[in-house]
C-alpha cells in the first residue's frame, strides 16, 4: 500500500502545473471482472469466474505524450455453496486503487488509448459457516483479508457529446495481482461517463 500511495503522490506532484489547466475529466464506471482466478482460495465447486464492478476514475489529459489515470473500484460477488450437505453463504470483495499511464491517439471523433499501471488491491472475504461444517475436512480454504500489490496492461477509448461538457469511455484491462503461492489473473470491462471541468 505505502508504494501505491508514493506512486500516486509522485504522479500528483509531477504533474505541476499542467492539472491546473483543465483537462482534467472525473468519470464513474461500472462493468465485471472476468475469468477471475485465485488459486489459494479454495472452495468446493469454486464459481466466482465473474464479479460485478462499480467504480470512478480522473482522468488527466494535459500532460505532455501521456495521459494519466487515478481509479478506484469495488468490486464483488456473493455465492452460496452447498458443501457436506450444508450451505455456505460467501461473499468476494476487493478495493483497489490504481494508477495507469497511457498514451492516447486523438481522432476526429474518438480518443482511443492503451498503456500499463499498477495498484492496490485490499482482498477481504465474509461468510456463514453452519457450526457443523469443518471447513478444513472437506478441503475448502479461505484466506485471511489482505492487501497485495499488481499491475495490468489497459486498452480503451473515449468520446465528448457534442455540446455538453459529458463523454463516455469503454475500457479494459488485463490485470496480475501478487499474492502468496500463485498470482491472481483477471480480465476488466467496464464502460461508464464522464464530466470535463472547464
Amino acid at each position: 500500500m505505502k508504494k501505491i500511495l508514493w506512486i500516486l503522490t509522485w504522479l500528483l506532484v509531477s504533474m505541476g502545473s499542467a492539472v491546473a489547466v483543465t483537462g482534467i475529466d472525473i468519470g464513474i464506471k461500472g462493468g465485471i471482472i472476468n475469468n477471475y482466478d485465485q488459486p489459494n482460495l479454495n472452495i468446493a465447486t469454486y464459481d466466482l469466474d465473474r464479479l460485478n464492478l462499480v467504480g470512478g476514475q480522473i482522468y488527466f489529459s494535459k500532460l505532455p505524450v501521456i495521459d494519466v489515470i487515478l481509479a478506484g473500484e469495488y468490486s464483488w460477488r456473493t455465492q452460496t455453496y452447498d458443501i457436506a450437505g450444508q450451505s455456505l453463504e460467501f461473499k468476494l470483495r476487493d478495493f483497489a486503487v490504481t494508477a495507469s499511464v497511457v498514451y492516447p491517439v486523438s481522432l476526429p471523433v474518438v480518443k482511443p488509448y492503451i498503456g500499463a499501471g499498477v495498484g492496490s488491491y485490499s482482498l477481504s472475504y465474509e461468510y456463514i459457516r453452519p457450526l457443523t461444517l469443518s471447513l478444513a475436512e472437506n478441503g475448502v480454504f479461505i484466506p485471511e483479508t489482505s492487501t497485495y500489490f499488481g499491475y495490468h496492461g489497459i486498452i480503451g477509448a473515449k468520446t465528448d457529446i457534442p455540446v455538453f461538457p459529458l463523454g463516455v469511455f469503454i475500457e479494459g484491462r488485463f490485470s496480475r495481482v501478487n499474492a502468496p503461492g500463485d498470482d491472481i489473473k483477471f480480465s476488466t470491462w467496464a464502460g461508464g461517463i464522464f464530466l470535463s471541468l472547464p
